[in-house]
């Protein structure tokens, strides 16, 4: 594959290797004496962040070039998560949080169009599983890391986290290339950034294979998200140490190093809307599992199962997302399918006040969604032919 993919997969191994900060900021709060509703609203605020923040990445991809629109997001997410820190009021944290979780959603349109970009259409899965190996090599040691770290202090999560975003926002400066710009004009000016949106959202209304991957994308993002948000809390409710819930986190990470790569080499072959079917059924087992788990183990068991799911669903997933997407509204596209994701982050932030109403079970509740997902996007539609 061309050099460039290679920088990407560098770069984000170095940056998830210190991503700290999400997978702990619910315990981080709780510790700060916040009350679980105070709780909901930050990671809401994050939510409507990252719901607007793909639209904005979307658009800069399409605009003013992929690197270009990655270096922003990067420089911008690493000043924000410092000041995520030291924000010393409810309402500071409220508005830093809102710009953090918009910061650092601009970066995946960027990143998914310019890989597009780069690599065949028969290639793309493939690529796909080793951006996300690169993640998940650095995720699987990233909470364990966290965990020690934030025993000493919770500000070293911090500090950490910025530090490896800032430094993933140099590399690329220096190593990647431009990447296509298909929007032309006074690229800066509202008229131009209405036009290319409608443009964009007119297209994806009427490409119906795409409008159904994107509902069924949000189902499952429902549940996928509140494992990160949420999981901390319900991990030490049931007795287990910040190091012990770092180590079931780890897990995720190492599993899908050590089995994501070989085995979309082989499911890429099948009909990408079963294997999502497959994958999105194996999340809500999971899911399900957490509302059972009263030790390590059982913690262990049940991540087991939804990363299974998650390594069966998600890189195929992009690569049909991609596949969908026409060339000159790439960009925008991958905005699209953003903001679905983060309106499912929306959506799961309401869980922590969920949870602190209806505890445990409340994960069964949250299995149902990617199993709804995994029946709707088998129906009314003929099987797409494999991706290559």
């Amino acid at each position: 594959m061309p050099r460039p993919v290679f920088v990407l997969i560098v770069g984000m191994f170095v940056n998830r290797l210190g991503s700290f900060v999400y997978p702990f900021l619910s315990l981080y709060l709780k510790d700060r004496s916040f009350e679980f509703s105070e709780i909901s609203l930050v990671i809401g605020s994050l939510a409507v962040g990252n719901f607007f923040g793909p639209m904005a990445g979307g658009y800069m991809a399409d605009a003013f070039g992929r690197r270009n629109a990655l270096v922003i997001s990067l420089l911008s997410t690493a000043f924000l998560l410092l000041a995520l820190y030291w924000a010393d009021d409810y309402v500071t944290l409220l508005v830093v949080g809102f710009c953090y979780g918009f910061s650092v959603s601009t970066f995946f349109p960027p990143a998914n169009a310019l890989l597009s970009d780069l690599v065949e259409e028969d290639k793309r899965a493939t690529a796909f599983a080793l951006f996300r190996l690169a993640i998940n090599l650095g995720f699987a040691l990233g909470p364990t890391l966290a965990g020690i770290l934030y025993a000493i202090s919770p500000m070293w999560i911090f500090v950490g986290d910025a530090a490896t975003t800032a430094a993933f926002g140099l590399l690329a400066w220096v190593s990647l290339p431009h990447g296509l710009r298909t929007i032309s004009g006074k690229v800066g000016s509202a008229s131009v950034v209405w036009k290319s949106w409608r443009e964009a959202i007119v297209d994806a209304w009427g490409n119906v294979s795409f409008r159904r991957f994107i509902f069924a994308s949000f189902l499952m993002g429902a549940a996928f998200t509140q494992v990160f948000s949420l999981l901390s809390i319900t991990s030490t409710d049931r007795g287990l140490s910040t190091f012990s819930y770092g180590l079931v986190m780890g897990l995720n990470g190492l599993l899908i190093a050590m089995v994501e790569l070989p085995l979309t080499h082989r499911i890429k072959r099948f009909a990408p809307r079963k294997v999502l079917s497959l994958g999105y059924t194996l999340m809500a087992l999971g899911s399900a599992g957490f509302a059972f788990s009263e030790s390590i183990t059982g913690f262990l068991l049940a991540m087991s199962l939804f990363t299974m799911g998650e390594i069966v669903a998600l890189p195929v997933g992009m690569s049909y997302s991609a596949a969908l997407s026409p060339e000159a509204l790439r960009g925008r596209y991958f905005g699209i399918r953003g903001m679905t994701w983060a309106a499912s982050t929306l959506f799961s932030s309401l869980g922590v006040s969920f949870y602190g109403a209806i505890g445990f079970d409340w994960w069964l509740i949250i299995a149902c969604l990617p199993l709804a997902g995994a029946v709707y996007i088998l129906r009314n539609e003929p099987l797409k032919k494999p991706l290559n």
